[in-house]
Formats: C-alpha cells, structure tokens, sequence
C-alpha cells in the first residue's frame, strides 16, 4: 500500500545519476580523448577510446539501428517509462519545479526565479556543445572571452531556447510537440505497462482529484490512458495516502495493459522487434571487431602513364589515402611487391596524427621480365613497431607503353 511519494523519491535519484553521467562524461578521458564527444574538425565519433571516421557509415548504421529497435522494444514492454523516469526534458522540469512557470511569479520572485532558470539553462546548453567542442576547451576559449561567433552563437541560441522552454512550455512540450508521444499509439499493446486508474473500483473515489492536481500534463487519469500521459507516478504517489486512510489499495497503479491484467513479455511484436535488436546488434559487433585502426586505399594516378627508368625498371605512380582511426600517432612503412620482386617506393614512409587521413603520391618502381604485361601488386602500409597494426590493397601495376618501332 502506497502511503509516501516513494516513486517521486525513486525518479529524482535516478535524474541525479543522469545528471552526473550526462554532466561528468564530456570531461571524462581515455587515451588522453573524450570518452564521447563528435569531433567537428576531423568528422569522427570518438567514443570510449574508439575513434570511428565519418566514412565508417555501416558501422554508424547498425549501431543506430540496434539502438531504434531496442527502444520501441522498450517502448512496447514499458510504455512511456522513458519519459517519466529518464526523459531530460522531465528531469530538467523535475529540478527547476520551484522557479516556474514564470507567468505564475511576482517582483522580487519573478527575478530570482528568471535568473535561476537562465543559470540551468546556460549550463545545460554548455553541456550539450561539450559532446562536440571538449569542455576543457571551451572553458579556457572562455576564459579569454574567444568563444567566437559559432560557438558563443550556438551556445546563446541553444541557452535561449531553453529557457524558454523551461520558463513556459515545460510538460506542455510532452504533452503537445514530442513526437514520442505521437509514436507510443502505434507501439502500445493491450499488455504494454501503463500507469491506470482501477476503474471497477469507482465507487471508492472520493473525488479529492489530488490526482489531476499533481500531474504535470494536466490530465486526468480517471479518464484512461491518454497520450499527454509520461508515466511519472505523481498521480500514484498522490493517491496512495488518501486510499491509505480509508484502508483501502491505491486506486492508481502501474497495470499491464488495465488493472487486473497479467503480464505476458512473449507476444509476437515483443518477439519480434528482441530479434531485430538482437541481429542488427550483432551485425555491429561484427562491423567492430573486423575494423581496422588503419585504412588505405589506392588508385592508379590518372594522366600519368607507367615509365622505365633509367636502371631498368618499371615506374608507376598512385594515390594512396591512408586514415589513422585510432588514439596513437603511426609511422608506417610502405611496401610494394609485383610479379614477385619487391618495388622502391617514393616515399617509402608516412607518418599520421590520431585521426588523420592523408592522400599521398607514390611512385612506385618494380623490375619486371622483358615483354612481361599487367601484373597484379600488393600495396601493404604497416606500422612501425606495432604488426599488427597491417593493411594492403590488390592495385595493378602495368609495363610502359611498347616504343613503336622506326
């Protein structure tokens, strides 16, 4: 029997643990990196010390569509947990219920509430532009007051609209704008965990409507499930006293589907959207664990036509790209071999910054038999120290034109 605002107690604890993740992350640092940050400059993820390039779009797709199918999966077994429970929009109207709505506040009130949500605002907006500018970065630029346009641009604009929103819109934002809400029409079931008036027991509501009262969105429960809903269990913590004191269960609850139903997680769409979630999980984990910390590829130089030098041998030029996509510097060796000899490259080696990728002219030269033709080439990059850090590529290496005869 529900007698104390025990899930209120329970969210709040969870929006603090989310708080220190989402505030503390940016600063944290793996291989002197963020631990989750986009780097604008060099268009990559870094992410808990992996680094994976702009280019790696299968490995980005399969992660987000792991992800997608696993939160309908939540969605079709939850319902709306999300929004009452981890929802930042719900957390950030949770910590400033005091300062607002705005409207509602008078003179000395109104200032310090203003203030107080512009204060919220500003530091949430900083946090939100650390998950692409590192936060150590941004606070010395700010220091020096050079933040610039862009980013001093980015932050006001992002700190003004929320302010707004936290100023005015708060739980109407769920309630009227969210797309989420939209969705959850589409994904709940008859057995999707709902917050629920007993409405057989109707007769024992006293009609205190401390339930409409405390909800945020305005609704009230009696009337069934409604999109405006977020879970959030005030109208459960609302009732449980009064009920109490009657000596009665809680009117108000968490229900599969209604009061009274049972739990049933193995349906046909719960099934099936656990099987998606689960391949497109398991096509990403093998798109990671086949990814290379370097990536070469190398094309034959257009315009520029296979030559004999003056030892004897045959010259040709590519264009190799190289990608660094780990945290480390590497100094690689570059090596060509064709028809069986071992060519001399220019240049033979190649330094790259952590996430780098370079485009480099090499000229290769490789002693081939008379009246030899195209011969397949192993183009392989290595890096100094570390074999196992090794990539190659299959190029062709062709003999010059034959001189016309005179």
């Amino acid at each position: 029997m529900t007698t104390s605002p025990r899930f209120r107690r329970l969210r709040r604890a969870g929006f603090a643990a989310q708080a220190i993740v989402i505030l503390g992350l940016p600063f944290l640092r793996i291989g002197g990196e963020s631990a989750l940050r986009f780097d604008v400059a060099s268009l990559s993820l870094l992410a808990l010390g992996a680094r994976v390039q702009i280019d790696e779009l299968f490995l980005v797709l399969a992660i987000t569509l792991a992800g997608t199918f696993a939160f309908a999966l939540a969605t079709l077994l939850l319902g709306r947990a999300w929004c009452g429970w981890g929802c930042p929009q719900t957390a950030l109207g949770e910590v400033t219920r005091r300062f607002a709505p705005l409207q509602a506040k008078r003179g000395r009130d109104a200032v310090l509430s203003a203030v107080a949500l512009a204060a919220v605002s500003a530091v949430v907006a900083a946090n939100l532009l650390w998950y692409f500018v590192s936060p150590y970065d941004f606070a010395a630029r700010l220091a020096r007051g050079g933040l610039g346009p862009v980013l001093g641009g980015a932050w006001a604009v992002l700190g003004a609209i929320l302010f707004l929103d936290l100023a005015f819109l708060r739980h109407r934002f769920c309630a009227t704008v969210c797309p989420y809400a939209k969705l959850q029409g589409a994904l709940f079931d008859r057995k999707t965990l709902t917050i629920a008036y007993d409405a057989r027991r109707d007769a024992d509501c006293v009609e205190c409507r401390k339930c409409v009262r405390v909800c945020p969105t305005g609704i009230d429960i009696r009337r069934g499930l409604q999109m405006e809903c977020i879970a959030c269990a005030e109208c459960v913590d609302a009732c449980g006293p009064i009920m109490a004191r009657l000596g009665k269960r809680n009117l108000v609850g968490y229900a599969w589907g209604e009061p009274g139903g049972g739990r049933r997680l193995l349906r046909s769409a719960t099934v099936a959207l656990a099987a998606l979630t689960a391949a497109c999980t398991g096509l990403a984990a093998a798109a990671i664990s086949a990814r290379s910390e370097l990536d070469l590829a190398a094309a034959s130089v257009p315009g520029i036509s296979a030559r004999r030098t003056p030892d004897g041998r045959t010259a040709n030029a590519y264009d190799v790209s190289l990608t660094n996509r780990g945290r480390a510097p590497l100094e690689l060796d570059l090596a060509l071999s064709a028809g069986g000899e071992r060519g001399a490259l220019v240049p033979d080696a190649v330094r790259l910054a952590p996430g780098e990728h370079r485009r480099v002219r090499v000229l290769a030269a490789v002693r081939l038999p008379d009246g030899a033709g195209p011969q397949e080439a192993e183009l392989v990059a290595e890096a100094r120290g570390r074999r196992e850090v090794r990539t190659s590529r299959r190029v062709t290496f062709v003999p010059p034109d034959p001189e016309p005869k005179r």
